[in-house]
Protein backbone atom coordinates (compact mmCIF):
# COMPACT_ATOMS: atom_id res chain seq x y z
CA UNK A 1 0.00 0.00 0.00
CA UNK A 2 2.67 2.15 0.77
CA UNK A 3 3.88 2.40 -3.15
CA UNK A 4 0.51 3.71 -3.89
CA UNK A 5 0.40 7.48 -5.00
CA UNK A 6 -2.43 9.92 -4.75
CA UNK A 7 -2.25 12.54 -6.37
CA UNK A 8 -4.54 16.07 -5.65
CA UNK A 9 -7.39 15.08 -8.35
CA UNK A 10 -7.26 11.77 -6.53
CA UNK A 11 -7.69 13.28 -2.89
CA UNK A 12 -9.77 15.64 -3.64
CA UNK A 13 -12.68 13.52 -5.12
CA UNK A 14 -11.89 10.69 -2.63
CA UNK A 15 -15.49 9.37 -2.71
CA UNK A 16 -15.20 8.52 -6.92
CA UNK A 17 -11.92 7.17 -6.37
CA UNK A 18 -13.60 4.77 -3.51
CA UNK A 19 -16.92 3.87 -5.62
CA UNK A 20 -14.37 2.52 -8.50
CA UNK A 21 -11.65 1.07 -6.50
CA UNK A 22 -14.56 -1.05 -5.34
CA UNK A 23 -16.17 -2.18 -8.11
CA UNK A 24 -12.56 -2.98 -9.11
CA UNK A 25 -12.18 -5.38 -6.24
CA UNK A 26 -15.58 -7.06 -7.56
CA UNK A 27 -14.16 -7.27 -10.50
CA UNK A 28 -11.23 -9.15 -9.37
CA UNK A 29 -13.41 -11.72 -8.27
CA UNK A 30 -16.37 -11.92 -10.42
CA UNK A 31 -14.39 -13.57 -13.95
CA UNK A 32 -11.98 -10.43 -14.11
CA UNK A 33 -10.99 -10.26 -18.21
CA UNK A 34 -15.04 -10.86 -18.63
CA UNK A 35 -16.62 -8.01 -16.14
CA UNK A 36 -13.36 -5.31 -17.46
CA UNK A 37 -15.97 -4.00 -19.87
CA UNK A 38 -18.82 -3.51 -16.70
CA UNK A 39 -16.14 -2.03 -14.19
CA UNK A 40 -15.02 0.68 -17.40
CA UNK A 41 -18.84 1.40 -17.87
CA UNK A 42 -19.02 1.41 -13.61
CA UNK A 43 -16.35 3.73 -13.22
CA UNK A 44 -17.41 6.35 -16.36
CA UNK A 45 -21.06 6.25 -14.88
CA UNK A 46 -19.78 7.14 -11.49
CA UNK A 47 -17.64 9.93 -12.91
CA UNK A 48 -20.96 11.20 -14.85
CA UNK A 49 -22.81 10.88 -11.84
CA UNK A 50 -20.55 13.27 -9.43
CA UNK A 51 -19.57 15.74 -12.25
CA UNK A 52 -15.86 14.91 -12.83
CA UNK A 53 -14.34 15.66 -15.92
CA UNK A 54 -10.94 16.96 -17.35
CA UNK A 55 -7.82 15.70 -15.78
CA UNK A 56 -9.58 14.60 -12.71
CA UNK A 57 -11.50 12.20 -14.59
CA UNK A 58 -8.09 10.86 -16.42
CA UNK A 59 -6.50 10.23 -13.31
CA UNK A 60 -9.37 8.69 -11.86
CA UNK A 61 -9.60 6.24 -14.65
CA UNK A 62 -6.31 5.05 -14.01
CA UNK A 63 -6.84 3.58 -9.95
CA UNK A 64 -5.37 0.01 -10.08
CA UNK A 65 -6.93 -3.09 -9.90
CA UNK A 66 -7.07 -5.87 -7.35
CA UNK A 67 -5.43 -6.16 -4.70
CA UNK A 68 -4.20 -2.69 -5.18
CA UNK A 69 -7.57 -1.30 -5.52
CA UNK A 70 -8.60 -2.44 -2.14
CA UNK A 71 -5.41 -0.82 -0.97
CA UNK A 72 -6.36 2.27 -2.52
CA UNK A 73 -9.75 2.62 -0.93
CA UNK A 74 -8.02 2.53 2.49
CA UNK A 75 -5.83 5.14 1.46
CA UNK A 76 -9.48 7.06 0.55
CA UNK A 77 -10.56 6.96 3.67
CA UNK A 78 -7.40 8.48 5.04
CA UNK A 79 -8.94 11.31 2.62
CA UNK A 80 -11.79 11.27 3.94
CA UNK A 81 -10.79 11.13 7.74
CA UNK A 82 -8.72 14.57 6.70
CA UNK A 83 -11.59 15.87 5.08
CA UNK A 84 -13.78 15.73 8.06
CA UNK A 85 -11.28 17.05 10.21
CA UNK A 86 -11.11 20.13 8.47
CA UNK A 87 -15.01 20.36 8.13
CA UNK A 88 -14.97 20.31 11.94
CA UNK A 89 -11.94 23.42 11.69
CA UNK A 90 -14.83 25.37 10.11
CA UNK A 91 -12.95 24.95 6.26
CA UNK A 92 -15.15 24.45 3.31
CA UNK A 93 -14.11 21.14 1.09
CA UNK A 94 -12.67 21.02 -2.54
CA UNK A 95 -15.11 18.72 -3.91
CA UNK A 96 -18.32 17.29 -3.21
CA UNK A 97 -17.31 13.94 -1.77
CA UNK A 98 -17.65 14.79 2.06
CA UNK A 99 -21.36 16.83 0.91
CA UNK A 100 -22.38 13.58 -0.92
CA UNK A 101 -21.27 11.20 1.59
CA UNK A 102 -22.40 12.71 4.80
CA UNK A 103 -26.23 12.49 3.14
CA UNK A 104 -27.20 8.83 3.04
CA UNK A 105 -30.55 10.01 0.76
CA UNK A 106 -28.28 11.78 -1.64
CA UNK A 107 -25.30 9.14 -1.68
CA UNK A 108 -27.80 6.00 -2.10
CA UNK A 109 -30.48 7.03 -4.42
CA UNK A 110 -27.54 8.82 -6.50
CA UNK A 111 -25.44 5.84 -6.12
CA UNK A 112 -28.42 3.01 -7.38
CA UNK A 113 -29.74 5.32 -10.05
CA UNK A 114 -26.35 5.73 -11.43
CA UNK A 115 -26.01 1.50 -11.27
CA UNK A 116 -29.01 1.48 -13.28
CA UNK A 117 -27.80 3.23 -15.64
CA UNK A 118 -30.33 6.34 -15.39
CA UNK A 119 -28.42 8.85 -14.24
CA UNK A 120 -28.89 12.74 -15.82
CA UNK A 121 -26.23 11.79 -19.12
CA UNK A 122 -28.10 8.35 -19.41
CA UNK A 123 -31.55 10.09 -19.55
CA UNK A 124 -30.47 12.70 -22.04
CA UNK A 125 -29.23 10.06 -24.18
CA UNK A 126 -32.42 8.39 -24.08
CA UNK A 127 -34.35 11.50 -24.79
CA UNK A 128 -32.44 12.09 -27.75
CA UNK A 129 -33.56 8.89 -29.18
CA UNK A 130 -36.77 8.59 -28.89
CA UNK A 131 -37.54 8.75 -32.22
CA UNK A 132 -35.08 5.22 -33.19
CA UNK A 133 -36.91 3.41 -29.97
CA UNK A 134 -34.32 0.78 -30.68
CA UNK A 135 -33.01 -0.27 -27.48
CA UNK A 136 -29.99 -1.72 -28.69
CA UNK A 137 -29.20 1.59 -30.14
CA UNK A 138 -30.01 3.25 -26.89
CA UNK A 139 -27.61 1.14 -25.04
CA UNK A 140 -24.87 1.46 -27.29
CA UNK A 141 -25.45 5.14 -27.71
CA UNK A 142 -23.96 5.43 -24.08
CA UNK A 143 -20.38 4.69 -25.03
CA UNK A 144 -18.76 3.65 -21.54
CA UNK A 145 -21.65 4.14 -19.58
CA UNK A 146 -23.69 1.67 -17.71
CA UNK A 147 -26.76 0.19 -19.93
CA UNK A 148 -30.24 2.03 -18.84
CA UNK A 149 -32.30 -0.13 -16.48
CA UNK A 150 -30.24 -3.11 -16.67
CA UNK A 151 -29.36 -3.85 -13.04
CA UNK A 152 -25.67 -5.66 -13.33
CA UNK A 153 -25.51 -7.97 -9.60
CA UNK A 154 -21.78 -6.52 -9.84
CA UNK A 155 -23.13 -3.21 -9.95
CA UNK A 156 -25.49 -4.12 -6.58
CA UNK A 157 -22.21 -5.76 -5.07
CA UNK A 158 -20.02 -2.59 -5.32
CA UNK A 159 -23.10 -0.54 -3.87
CA UNK A 160 -23.12 -2.68 -0.66
CA UNK A 161 -18.65 -2.85 -0.70
CA UNK A 162 -19.47 1.13 -0.91
CA UNK A 163 -21.79 1.55 2.32
CA UNK A 164 -19.63 -1.01 4.46
CA UNK A 165 -16.73 1.27 3.91
CA UNK A 166 -18.39 4.13 4.67
CA UNK A 167 -20.05 2.39 7.80
CA UNK A 168 -23.78 2.85 6.48
CA UNK A 169 -26.28 -0.13 7.16
CA UNK A 170 -26.39 -2.29 4.91
CA UNK A 171 -30.03 -2.31 4.87
CA UNK A 172 -29.55 1.31 3.18
CA UNK A 173 -29.24 -0.17 -0.34
CA UNK A 174 -32.53 -2.03 -0.45
CA UNK A 175 -34.06 0.90 1.41
CA UNK A 176 -33.67 2.97 -1.77
CA UNK A 177 -34.17 0.19 -4.14
CA UNK A 178 -37.29 -0.18 -2.83
CA UNK A 179 -37.81 3.48 -2.50
CA UNK A 180 -37.26 3.78 -6.38
CA UNK A 181 -39.03 0.61 -7.28
CA UNK A 182 -41.81 2.19 -5.83
CA UNK A 183 -41.58 5.55 -8.00
CA UNK A 184 -41.61 3.21 -11.10
CA UNK A 185 -45.10 1.33 -10.01
CA UNK A 186 -46.60 4.42 -8.51
CA UNK A 187 -45.36 6.78 -11.58
CA UNK A 188 -46.99 3.56 -14.17
CA UNK A 189 -50.12 3.51 -11.83
CA UNK A 190 -50.88 6.69 -12.15
CA UNK A 191 -50.37 7.20 -16.28
CA UNK A 192 -52.70 4.07 -16.75
CA UNK A 193 -55.44 5.23 -14.37
CA UNK A 194 -55.37 9.13 -15.56
CA UNK A 195 -57.21 8.14 -18.64
CA UNK A 196 -60.74 5.98 -18.94
CA UNK A 197 -60.88 5.71 -22.33
CA UNK A 198 -57.66 5.14 -22.89
CA UNK A 199 -57.49 2.59 -20.52
CA UNK A 200 -60.90 1.06 -22.30
CA UNK A 201 -59.10 1.10 -25.42
CA UNK A 202 -56.24 -0.73 -23.85
CA UNK A 203 -58.71 -3.58 -22.92
CA UNK A 204 -60.05 -3.49 -26.54
CA UNK A 205 -56.84 -3.57 -28.47
CA UNK A 206 -55.89 -6.64 -25.93
CA UNK A 207 -59.50 -8.80 -26.57
CA UNK A 208 -58.30 -8.33 -30.27
CA UNK A 209 -54.73 -8.79 -30.22
CA UNK A 210 -54.00 -11.44 -27.41
CA UNK A 211 -51.17 -10.64 -24.60
CA UNK A 212 -48.38 -11.27 -27.07
CA UNK A 213 -48.93 -8.60 -29.70
CA UNK A 214 -50.41 -6.57 -26.50
CA UNK A 215 -47.13 -6.46 -24.92
CA UNK A 216 -45.06 -6.12 -27.36
CA UNK A 217 -46.50 -2.73 -28.04
CA UNK A 218 -45.50 -1.41 -24.30
CA UNK A 219 -49.08 -1.83 -22.47
CA UNK A 220 -49.36 -1.94 -18.88
CA UNK A 221 -48.84 -5.70 -17.24
CA UNK A 222 -51.29 -6.62 -14.15
CA UNK A 223 -48.76 -8.35 -11.65
CA UNK A 224 -50.58 -9.36 -7.84
CA UNK A 225 -52.91 -6.20 -8.99
CA UNK A 226 -50.55 -3.63 -9.81
CA UNK A 227 -50.19 -2.25 -13.33
CA UNK A 228 -46.60 -2.10 -14.24
CA UNK A 229 -45.08 -0.77 -17.70
CA UNK A 230 -47.44 1.97 -19.61
CA UNK A 231 -49.21 1.93 -22.43
CA UNK A 232 -47.15 4.80 -25.31
CA UNK A 233 -48.64 7.81 -25.44
CA UNK A 234 -50.00 7.79 -22.09
CA UNK A 235 -47.58 8.33 -19.76
CA UNK A 236 -45.67 11.40 -20.20
CA UNK A 237 -47.23 14.36 -17.93
CA UNK A 238 -47.71 11.30 -15.30
CA UNK A 239 -44.33 9.60 -15.47
CA UNK A 240 -42.56 12.61 -15.35
CA UNK A 241 -43.79 13.48 -12.18
CA UNK A 242 -44.19 10.42 -10.20
CA UNK A 243 -40.54 9.87 -11.20
CA UNK A 244 -39.58 13.51 -10.19
CA UNK A 245 -40.25 12.87 -6.61
CA UNK A 246 -37.19 10.10 -6.03
CA UNK A 247 -34.93 12.43 -8.01
CA UNK A 248 -35.35 11.05 -11.65
CA UNK A 249 -36.43 14.00 -14.01
CA UNK A 250 -36.40 13.99 -18.12
CA UNK A 251 -38.11 10.95 -18.83
CA UNK A 252 -39.66 11.53 -21.21
CA UNK A 253 -38.27 8.45 -23.31
CA UNK A 254 -40.19 6.12 -20.60
CA UNK A 255 -43.27 7.07 -21.80
CA UNK A 256 -42.66 5.87 -25.57
CA UNK A 257 -42.84 2.00 -25.78
CA UNK A 258 -39.45 1.78 -25.74
CA UNK A 259 -38.83 2.90 -22.25
CA UNK A 260 -42.49 1.30 -20.66
CA UNK A 261 -40.74 -1.79 -22.24
CA UNK A 262 -37.35 -1.29 -20.50
CA UNK A 263 -39.16 -0.96 -17.10
CA UNK A 264 -41.01 -4.41 -17.65
CA UNK A 265 -37.86 -5.84 -18.26
CA UNK A 266 -36.27 -4.45 -15.27
CA UNK A 267 -38.59 -5.71 -12.88
CA UNK A 268 -39.17 -9.61 -14.21
CA UNK A 269 -42.80 -8.82 -15.86
CA UNK A 270 -42.02 -8.39 -19.56
CA UNK A 271 -44.27 -11.68 -21.00
CA UNK A 272 -45.63 -12.56 -17.32
CA UNK A 273 -41.63 -12.58 -15.75
CA UNK A 274 -40.87 -15.95 -14.25
CA UNK A 275 -44.56 -17.08 -13.38
CA UNK A 276 -46.16 -16.65 -16.91
CA UNK A 277 -43.61 -18.39 -18.74
CA UNK A 278 -44.05 -21.80 -19.93
CA UNK A 279 -40.34 -23.77 -19.79
CA UNK A 280 -39.70 -26.13 -22.43
CA UNK A 281 -38.62 -29.18 -20.03
CA UNK A 282 -37.81 -31.77 -22.82
CA UNK A 283 -34.68 -30.15 -23.57
CA UNK A 284 -33.05 -31.21 -20.09
CA UNK A 285 -34.92 -34.21 -19.55
CA UNK A 286 -37.52 -32.83 -17.19
CA UNK A 287 -41.46 -33.68 -17.05
CA UNK A 288 -41.49 -30.74 -14.47
CA UNK A 289 -40.32 -27.20 -13.73
CA UNK A 290 -42.22 -24.06 -12.53
CA UNK A 291 -42.39 -21.34 -10.39
CA UNK A 292 -44.44 -19.75 -7.85
CA UNK A 293 -44.05 -16.36 -6.34
CA UNK A 294 -43.50 -16.47 -2.31
CA UNK A 295 -46.19 -13.97 -0.71
CA UNK A 296 -44.30 -11.87 1.63
CA UNK A 297 -45.52 -9.76 4.34
CA UNK A 298 -47.52 -6.66 3.14
CA UNK A 299 -49.67 -4.03 4.93
CA UNK A 300 -53.50 -5.74 4.83
CA UNK A 301 -54.52 -6.52 1.39
CA UNK A 302 -52.21 -4.35 -0.41
CA UNK A 303 -50.00 -6.21 -3.61
CA UNK A 304 -46.95 -7.27 -2.65
CA UNK A 305 -44.56 -4.14 -4.70
CA UNK A 306 -41.78 -5.61 -6.57
CA UNK A 307 -38.13 -5.02 -6.36
CA UNK A 308 -34.81 -4.52 -7.90
CA UNK A 309 -33.76 -7.74 -7.03
CA UNK A 310 -34.92 -10.69 -6.72
CA UNK A 311 -34.56 -14.35 -5.14
CA UNK A 312 -35.27 -17.81 -6.05
CA UNK A 313 -35.62 -20.28 -3.21
CA UNK A 314 -34.67 -24.19 -4.66
CA UNK A 315 -36.37 -27.12 -2.25
CA UNK A 316 -33.91 -30.46 -1.88
CA UNK A 317 -36.69 -32.28 -0.91
CA UNK A 318 -40.43 -31.96 -0.22
CA UNK A 319 -43.59 -32.53 2.76
CA UNK A 320 -46.24 -34.20 0.35
CA UNK A 321 -48.70 -33.00 3.19
CA UNK A 322 -47.74 -29.21 2.83
CA UNK A 323 -49.62 -27.40 0.65
CA UNK A 324 -47.37 -23.90 0.75
CA UNK A 325 -44.33 -23.28 -0.21
CA UNK A 326 -41.46 -24.58 1.80
CA UNK A 327 -39.88 -21.38 2.37
CA UNK A 328 -42.81 -19.76 3.63
CA UNK A 329 -41.67 -19.45 7.13
CA UNK A 330 -38.89 -17.29 5.46
CA UNK A 331 -41.62 -14.10 5.48
CA UNK A 332 -41.16 -13.68 9.19
CA UNK A 333 -37.27 -13.70 9.33
CA UNK A 334 -36.32 -10.13 10.81
CA UNK A 335 -33.79 -8.79 8.64
CA UNK A 336 -34.19 -11.11 5.64
CA UNK A 337 -34.78 -9.20 2.26
CA UNK A 338 -35.48 -11.28 -0.14
CA UNK A 339 -36.94 -8.66 -2.56
CA UNK A 340 -39.41 -10.56 -5.07
CA UNK A 341 -38.77 -14.25 -4.19
CA UNK A 342 -39.67 -17.30 -6.13
CA UNK A 343 -39.96 -21.26 -5.03
CA UNK A 344 -38.93 -23.18 -8.13
CA UNK A 345 -40.35 -26.65 -8.13
CA UNK A 346 -38.84 -29.25 -10.29
CA UNK A 347 -40.10 -33.09 -10.43
CA UNK A 348 -42.02 -32.75 -7.33
CA UNK A 349 -42.91 -35.96 -7.45
CA UNK A 350 -39.32 -37.18 -6.67
CA UNK A 351 -39.04 -34.90 -4.22
CA UNK A 352 -42.22 -35.79 -2.13
CA UNK A 353 -40.41 -39.49 -2.25
CA UNK A 354 -37.19 -38.27 -1.28
CA UNK A 355 -38.64 -36.37 1.77
CA UNK A 356 -40.51 -39.95 2.45
CA UNK A 357 -37.69 -42.05 2.30
CA UNK A 358 -35.76 -39.88 4.83
CA UNK A 359 -38.69 -40.14 6.91
CA UNK A 360 -39.01 -43.92 6.54
CA UNK A 361 -35.42 -44.59 7.23
CA UNK A 362 -34.74 -41.96 10.32
CA UNK A 363 -38.19 -44.38 12.01
CA UNK A 364 -36.55 -47.56 11.10
CA UNK A 365 -33.30 -46.72 12.43
CA UNK A 366 -35.19 -45.26 15.76
CA UNK A 367 -37.16 -48.25 16.34
CA UNK A 368 -33.71 -50.36 17.42
CA UNK A 369 -32.61 -48.87 21.14
CA UNK A 370 -29.47 -50.42 20.06
CA UNK A 371 -29.20 -49.11 16.80
CA UNK A 372 -29.94 -45.72 17.86
CA UNK A 373 -26.50 -46.10 20.66
CA UNK A 374 -24.24 -47.44 18.20
CA UNK A 375 -25.42 -44.48 15.53
CA UNK A 376 -24.40 -41.95 18.43
CA UNK A 377 -21.28 -43.55 19.30
CA UNK A 378 -20.30 -43.66 15.69
CA UNK A 379 -20.99 -40.07 14.83
CA UNK A 380 -19.36 -38.81 17.99
CA UNK A 381 -16.27 -40.83 17.36
CA UNK A 382 -15.94 -39.65 13.66
CA UNK A 383 -15.90 -42.73 12.22
CA UNK A 384 -18.19 -42.26 9.09
CA UNK A 385 -17.07 -44.40 6.36
CA UNK A 386 -17.36 -47.19 4.36
CA UNK A 387 -17.03 -49.65 6.79
CA UNK A 388 -18.02 -47.76 9.97
CA UNK A 389 -21.79 -48.12 9.78
CA UNK A 390 -23.76 -50.47 11.90
CA UNK A 391 -24.92 -53.53 9.85
CA UNK A 392 -28.36 -53.11 10.82
CA UNK A 393 -28.21 -50.07 9.34
CA UNK A 394 -26.60 -50.81 5.95
CA UNK A 395 -29.68 -52.90 5.36
CA UNK A 396 -32.01 -50.23 5.46
CA UNK A 397 -30.15 -48.79 2.76
CA UNK A 398 -32.67 -50.18 0.43
CA UNK A 399 -34.84 -47.70 1.30
CA UNK A 400 -33.70 -44.35 0.89
CA UNK A 401 -30.61 -45.08 -1.86
CA UNK A 402 -32.95 -44.99 -4.84
CA UNK A 403 -34.69 -41.91 -4.42
CA UNK A 404 -31.74 -40.53 -3.68
CA UNK A 405 -30.16 -41.50 -6.75
CA UNK A 406 -32.81 -40.53 -8.43
CA UNK A 407 -33.17 -36.96 -6.89
CA UNK A 408 -29.31 -36.40 -7.88
CA UNK A 409 -29.41 -36.62 -11.73
CA UNK A 410 -32.43 -34.68 -11.80
CA UNK A 411 -30.91 -31.96 -9.83
CA UNK A 412 -28.42 -31.31 -11.80
CA UNK A 413 -30.49 -31.48 -14.41
CA UNK A 414 -32.83 -28.53 -13.19
CA UNK A 415 -29.58 -26.83 -12.59
CA UNK A 416 -28.63 -26.56 -16.33
CA UNK A 417 -32.36 -25.50 -17.06
CA UNK A 418 -31.67 -22.69 -14.23
CA UNK A 419 -29.13 -21.58 -15.89
CA UNK A 420 -30.90 -21.45 -18.97
CA UNK A 421 -33.65 -19.02 -17.15
CA UNK A 422 -31.45 -16.78 -15.78
CA UNK A 423 -29.34 -16.37 -18.94
CA UNK A 424 -32.63 -15.75 -21.00
CA UNK A 425 -33.23 -12.50 -18.29
CA UNK A 426 -36.43 -14.70 -17.05
CA UNK A 427 -36.54 -13.07 -13.81
CA UNK A 428 -36.10 -9.49 -15.10
CA UNK A 429 -32.78 -6.89 -16.34
CA UNK A 430 -31.61 -6.79 -11.67
CA UNK A 431 -29.56 -9.30 -9.72
CA UNK A 432 -31.08 -12.39 -8.41
CA UNK A 433 -30.04 -14.53 -4.89
CA UNK A 434 -30.14 -18.46 -5.03
CA UNK A 435 -30.97 -20.36 -1.94
CA UNK A 436 -31.15 -23.85 -1.68
CA UNK A 437 -30.80 -26.66 0.52
CA UNK A 438 -29.93 -30.29 -0.01
CA UNK A 439 -30.29 -31.23 -3.43
CA UNK A 440 -31.50 -27.73 -4.43
CA UNK A 441 -28.03 -25.79 -3.24
CA UNK A 442 -26.38 -28.77 -5.80
CA UNK A 443 -29.24 -27.25 -8.42
CA UNK A 444 -27.64 -24.09 -7.39
CA UNK A 445 -24.17 -25.21 -7.53
CA UNK A 446 -24.31 -26.48 -11.40
CA UNK A 447 -26.55 -23.94 -12.19
CA UNK A 448 -23.65 -21.74 -11.14
CA UNK A 449 -20.84 -23.79 -13.01
CA UNK A 450 -22.76 -23.52 -16.36
CA UNK A 451 -23.25 -19.81 -15.87
CA UNK A 452 -19.60 -19.98 -15.77
CA UNK A 453 -19.21 -21.86 -18.56
CA UNK A 454 -21.10 -19.67 -20.87
CA UNK A 455 -19.19 -16.57 -19.57
CA UNK A 456 -22.59 -15.56 -17.94
CA UNK A 457 -21.54 -13.00 -15.24
CA UNK A 458 -23.23 -9.93 -13.25
CA UNK A 459 -26.71 -12.07 -13.46
CA UNK A 460 -26.36 -13.69 -9.48
CA UNK A 461 -25.53 -11.94 -6.39
CA UNK A 462 -25.39 -14.23 -3.79
CA UNK A 463 -26.12 -17.92 -3.41
CA UNK A 464 -26.46 -20.13 -0.49
CA UNK A 465 -26.01 -23.44 -0.16
CA UNK A 466 -27.30 -25.40 3.14
CA UNK A 467 -26.29 -28.94 3.24
CA UNK A 468 -25.11 -29.46 -0.53
CA UNK A 469 -23.73 -33.36 -1.59
CA UNK A 470 -20.90 -31.79 -3.20
CA UNK A 471 -17.19 -32.25 -3.21
CA UNK A 472 -15.34 -29.51 -1.02
CA UNK A 473 -12.28 -30.25 -2.78
CA UNK A 474 -13.07 -30.23 -6.17
CA UNK A 475 -11.21 -26.49 -6.27
CA UNK A 476 -11.76 -25.90 -10.08
CA UNK A 477 -15.53 -26.60 -9.70
CA UNK A 478 -15.34 -23.71 -6.75
CA UNK A 479 -13.48 -21.41 -8.65
CA UNK A 480 -15.87 -21.77 -11.26
CA UNK A 481 -19.21 -21.28 -9.00
CA UNK A 482 -18.07 -18.24 -7.10
CA UNK A 483 -16.60 -16.27 -10.02
CA UNK A 484 -20.49 -16.46 -10.99
CA UNK A 485 -21.49 -14.74 -7.79
CA UNK A 486 -20.83 -11.31 -7.40
CA UNK A 487 -21.12 -10.55 -3.66
CA UNK A 488 -21.60 -13.18 -1.48
CA UNK A 489 -21.26 -17.24 -1.36
CA UNK A 490 -22.64 -18.79 2.40
CA UNK A 491 -22.51 -22.68 3.01
CA UNK A 492 -23.78 -23.63 5.97
CA UNK A 493 -22.90 -27.51 7.18
CA UNK A 494 -23.62 -29.66 10.01
CA UNK A 495 -21.06 -32.35 11.37
CA UNK A 496 -24.24 -33.86 12.96
CA UNK A 497 -26.28 -34.82 9.49
CA UNK A 498 -25.84 -38.71 9.75
CA UNK A 499 -28.44 -39.28 7.01
CA UNK A 500 -26.01 -37.14 4.57
CA UNK A 501 -22.88 -39.09 5.71
CA UNK A 502 -24.88 -42.19 5.25
CA UNK A 503 -25.87 -41.89 1.71
CA UNK A 504 -22.30 -40.93 0.94
CA UNK A 505 -21.37 -44.02 2.87
CA UNK A 506 -19.43 -46.09 0.19
CA UNK A 507 -17.76 -42.86 -1.57
CA UNK A 508 -14.66 -41.52 -0.74
CA UNK A 509 -16.18 -38.11 -1.14
CA UNK A 510 -17.73 -38.61 2.16
CA UNK A 511 -14.73 -37.09 3.82
CA UNK A 512 -14.67 -34.06 2.15
CA UNK A 513 -18.87 -33.95 1.74
CA UNK A 514 -19.79 -29.78 1.33
CA UNK A 515 -22.79 -30.39 3.76
CA UNK A 516 -20.83 -32.55 6.33
CA UNK A 517 -17.47 -30.41 6.80
CA UNK A 518 -18.16 -26.92 4.91
CA UNK A 519 -15.29 -25.56 3.05
CA UNK A 520 -11.83 -24.12 3.48
CA UNK A 521 -11.43 -20.91 1.62
CA UNK A 522 -7.98 -20.19 2.37
CA UNK A 523 -7.84 -24.06 0.84
CA UNK A 524 -9.24 -23.21 -2.56
CA UNK A 525 -8.37 -19.81 -2.86
CA UNK A 526 -4.81 -19.35 -1.13
CA UNK A 527 -3.27 -16.85 -3.77
CA UNK A 528 -6.46 -15.15 -3.77
CA UNK A 529 -7.58 -13.09 -0.71
CA UNK A 530 -10.77 -10.95 -2.51
CA UNK A 531 -12.30 -14.34 -3.32
CA UNK A 532 -11.73 -15.43 0.31
CA UNK A 533 -13.59 -12.58 1.64
CA UNK A 534 -16.68 -14.23 -1.01
CA UNK A 535 -16.91 -17.77 0.44
CA UNK A 536 -17.80 -17.92 3.69
CA UNK A 537 -18.88 -21.38 5.79
CA UNK A 538 -20.86 -21.52 8.76
CA UNK A 539 -21.27 -24.39 11.32
CA UNK A 540 -25.26 -25.04 11.47
CA UNK A 541 -25.11 -27.92 14.09
CA UNK A 542 -26.79 -26.45 17.21
CA UNK A 543 -29.76 -25.61 14.69
CA UNK A 544 -29.16 -29.27 12.04
CA UNK A 545 -29.42 -32.62 13.52
CA UNK A 546 -30.31 -34.67 10.49
CA UNK A 547 -31.15 -33.76 7.26
CA UNK A 548 -34.60 -33.28 7.27
CA UNK A 549 -34.05 -30.15 9.28
CA UNK A 550 -33.00 -28.07 6.07
CA UNK A 551 -36.61 -28.25 5.57
CA UNK A 552 -38.52 -28.63 9.22
CA UNK A 553 -36.25 -25.41 10.69
CA UNK A 554 -35.45 -23.50 7.24
CA UNK A 555 -36.83 -20.30 9.03
CA UNK A 556 -33.95 -20.65 12.25
CA UNK A 557 -31.54 -21.13 9.81
CA UNK A 558 -32.25 -17.98 7.61
CA UNK A 559 -31.87 -16.06 10.43
CA UNK A 560 -28.89 -17.32 11.19
CA UNK A 561 -27.54 -16.47 7.90
CA UNK A 562 -29.22 -13.65 7.36
CA UNK A 563 -26.65 -10.92 9.06
CA UNK A 564 -23.96 -12.38 6.16
CA UNK A 565 -25.64 -10.93 2.89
Amino acid sequence: MEALEVNAAVAQNWLAAMCICSSRCVMATNGAAESQEWAERFAQSILEWLGIQGTDMRDLRALPYGDAANDMILLMLRCKRADEAAAKQGKSATGISLEVASDPERLFSGLILTCLGVGDRQLESLEAMRESMDLKDSASSEGCMLRPFAYDARSRAAAFVIGDWLDMPKQFVSAYETRIASGLERAANKAMLGDASAKALDEEKRRKWGWQRYLAAGAGVAVAGTLVGVTAGLAAPLMAAGMGAIGIGGLGFLATTGGSAMIGSLLGIAGGGLIGKRFNTRMRGLREFYFTQLPLATNGSEPHPHHLHATILVPGFLDGSASASPFAPLAAVLGLDLGDAYTLYYETKELVALQSAFANFVSSTAKSTAVSLILKQTILSGLIGAFAWPLAIMKLGQLIDTPWAVGLERAKRAGKMLADILVNRAHGNRPVTLIGYSLGALTIFTCLQELHQRKSFGIVEVAVLLGMPADGTANNAWLAACQCVSRRVVVGYSMNDWILAFLFRASALCANLTGLTGLDADTIFHKQPLMRRKLVSVDLGEIVLQHSDYLDKIDDIMLELSKLF
